[in-house]
């Protein structure tokens, strides 16, 4: 187990310096980096602490902190994206505002404090293999009545199950119901895990759900290349802006977002 967190270690860090470049070039992460702002600010007050499982390069903890005053902790298993996340901070003048833990979600234990929101983007909890202690040491570390918000890459997508089905390339589709499946890091690959909403509520059955959104319904990032039109990219952003907030499509998207309050 320790050799696969040196290599999210490894191959995370060596992405670090062209991660936002490569992420928000992609117009569905763009979309579905905004959905997930929304909602944290929306259950983000001033003068709560924030804790953050795997910030990656700093860009949400950087726009909250910037939107909101609050400092962030943040928990990272690779420190090559804490050395980025510290230098952009730093740049816009908030460095102050930002602690940075090197380790997997996991260990949130080790950090030794309690938080009010502790929130998750971006498919990190995937690769976390130990995610039902993971959970577990969440549940303890947040506070009564804390919120927890996250994302995590669901095993249907909507978009693709009709897409696949058209073209015939079911495989396609069992790659997210597949036990361990691989996802690419900015030209690496590692490994990873798809989970369905039910595994998830099993997963998280401590705490309350409070919202659940589907990210990424009609067309999951990987594809959002093949939308060169501006026009039709900014008729899909207002689709998938849409029909995230309806109930009916939220379990369907590539990333399912969950928001969980501590009972």
């Amino acid at each position: 187990m320790e050799e696969y967190y040196e290599t999210l270690d490894k191959v995370f860090s060596e992405a670090a310096k062209i991660y936002d470049k490569k992420i928000l070039s992609n117009f569905i992460n763009v979309n579905i980096r905004s959905l997930e702002m929304q909602t944290l600010l929306k259950y983000s007050k001033r003068g709560k602490s924030i804790l953050e499982i795997g910030c990656g390069t700093g860009e949400e903890a950087s726009k909250f902190i910037l939107k909101t005053g609050n400092g962030v902790t943040c928990l990272e298993i690779s420190r090559g994206m804490i050395d980025f996340a510290r230098s952009k901070m730093d740049k816009l003048g908030v460095l102050n505002k930002f602690t940075a833990v090197n380790g997997a979600a996991c260990e949130i234990k080790s950090i030794g404090h309690s938080f009010d929101v502790i929130y998750s983007f971006n498919g990190a909890l995937n690769t976390e293999p130990r995610i039902r202690e993971a959970a577990d040491g969440i549940y303890d570390t947040l506070k009564d009545n804390g919120i927890l918000i996250f994302s995590i890459r669901n095993r249907k997508c909507l978009g693709e199950i009709v897409l696949y089905s058209i073209l015939g390339r079911d495989e396609k589709v069992k790659d997210r119901i597949a036990e361990e499946t691989y996802v690419e890091v900015v030209g690496n690959r590692v490994m990873s895990k798809y989970y369905s909403p039910d595994e998830i509520l099993s997963i998280f059955e401590k705490f309350k759900l409070v919202e659940k959104k589907g990210l990424a319904i009609t067309l999951p990032p990987y594809l959002a290349e093949k939308v060169p039109s501006n026009i039709f990219r900014r008729i899909l952003t207002f689709l998938e802006t849409f029909l995230s907030s309806i109930p009916i499509f939220s379990s369907f998207g590539d990333e399912v977002m969950y928001v969980f309050k501590k009972q």
